[in-house]
């Protein structure tokens, strides 16, 4: 691709209607937005939010377990819907922080360590909001940042963040893109929520398949297997081995050997990876590896991940490793995956540290018969295998979706001058 011209900058992708619109206009941006300074006037119906990169705005309370704002907001920014935050401080997606719009509520209050601003009438936030998704502003973000400062919060004020110039087309040709790509985020919505209609499948199949507290059998049994003596309850320790992960922290290599299982990598379904080449404690196929330590109210306590390959994976601390001999392995896994007993142990307030004498104490119930036990992870592993098929999906249409972004929006960070 052409070096773009700063004066006349034009996206390589266009609707065929403005092909003839020319180029986009230079404005800066405090012509078109202005700051948001209102402060909170501390109601109890004000919702104290946050902002998160990945989710955007939402309630302290959701993104962190409990309200970290104490009781003085009287430095708080009031802010309502198709309102911009923008947070200074680098992120893995953005080396220039995170800017999102309000859109979940009507209307909230934010740290005053956020930079807000509202766009005038006759602006289409729709339009915005995808023009800073699709980072279209970093390079004039990025002259206003000295060296020294990108490693954390860069200190850039609303006044100045305002005084970058941005490039519009068109309110036409600013309404066509905004309406194809929520086209996209629908579709994208939707998807999801086909992801989420299956999770909510397994975890109903859970209820049914392994018996609920109190009761010996499961509610819901294959016809072949109707023995009313057929199930067992132990504690984890009289049917798997224990091991603690060890400190792999100070032995991370960019490119190891393994794979380190830690709370991060667990949470995230492997997506979140690091790597070593020691072998502290290298898993084997059919382990479990399960998190021992996790923030209140935190979505990793207890939550485990079945090793597929042998010597692939290094387990570090505050993570358990745990070989079954008495029972199917996946069948550990789907009985123990964020087990009832080990989630009552997270009071709500305090950070979650499972002991190895709780995590051997933990009941788990299983049928007697390895058919049923294989019947049980059959069934199990096809929803999850659909779940997977789902979320690739969702994925896909993401990729598709930020490959639009950066065709209907200039190339900024290419411009001379």
């Amino acid at each position: 691709m052409d070096k773009l011209s700063s004066d006349s900058p034009t996206p390589t992708l266009r609707f065929p209607e403005f092909d003839d619109g020319g180029a986009w206009q230079r404005e800066t941006l405090r012509r078109l937005a202005s700051p948001v300074k209102d402060k909170s006037t501390g109601g109890d119906n004000e919702d104290t939010l946050t902002l998160s990169g990945e989710m955007g705005l939402v309630p302290q309370g959701d993104y962190f377990g409990k309200q970290i704002s104490g009781e003085n907001v009287s430095r708080y920014i009031k802010i309502v819907r198709d309102d911009f935050v923008y947070n200074d401080r680098t992120t893995k997606a953005s080396k220039f922080g995170s800017i999102k719009r309000l859109t979940s509520t009507d209307g909230g209050i934010v740290s005053p360590i956020y930079k807000c601003f509202r766009f005038k009438g006759g602006q289409n936030p729709d339009f915005w909001d995808h023009y800073f998704e699709a980072q279209a502003h970093e390079a004039q973000l990025g002259g206003l940042v000295n060296e020294g400062a990108r490693a954390g919060r860069f200190n850039i004020s609303i006044d100045k963040f305002l005084s970058i110039d941005v490039w519009k087309p068109s309110s036409p040709e600013q309404e066509r893109i905004a309406e194809c790509l929520a086209s996209i985020d629908t579709l994208i919505e939707a998807e999801t929520e086909k992801r989420d209609a299956l999770k909510d499948h397994k975890q109903g199949l859970m209820l049914e398949l392994f018996p609920v507290k109190g009761e010996t059998l499961p509610k819901r049994r294959f016809s072949e297997f109707q023995d009313p003596a057929g199930w067992v309850e132990k504690p984890l320790g009289e049917i798997a081995d224990y091991e603690n992960g060890k400190a792999y922290e100070k032995d991370i290599e960019e490119d190891g050997d393994f794979v380190v299982v830690n709370a991060r990598f667990i949470s995230t379904d492997g997506e979140v990876r690091k790597y070593s080449n020691k072998r502290y404690c290298i898993a084997s196929k059919g382990d479990v590896l399960m998190v021992l330590s996790d923030l209140p109210k935190g979505r990793a306590l207890a939550k485990c991940f079945l090793v597929d390959e042998d010597e692939k994976y290094a387990v570090n601390q505050r993570v358990s490793r745990l070989t079954a001999h008495s029972i199917d392995c996946t069948f550990l896994y789907y009985a123990l995956d964020r087990h009832p007993f080990l989630l009552a142990f997270n009071d709500g307030l305090n950070q979650t540290h499972l002991s190895k004498g709780s995590v051997l104490e933990c009941p788990i119930a299983f049928p007697l018969d390895e058919n049923e036990q294989a019947k049980i992870v059959a069934t199990l592993k096809s929803v999850d295998e659909q779940i997977t098929s789902q979320a690739q999906t969702v994925e896909q249409l993401k990729d598709h979706k930020q490959g639009l972004l950066q065709q209907l929006f200039p190339v900024l960070d290419e411009v001379d001058g």
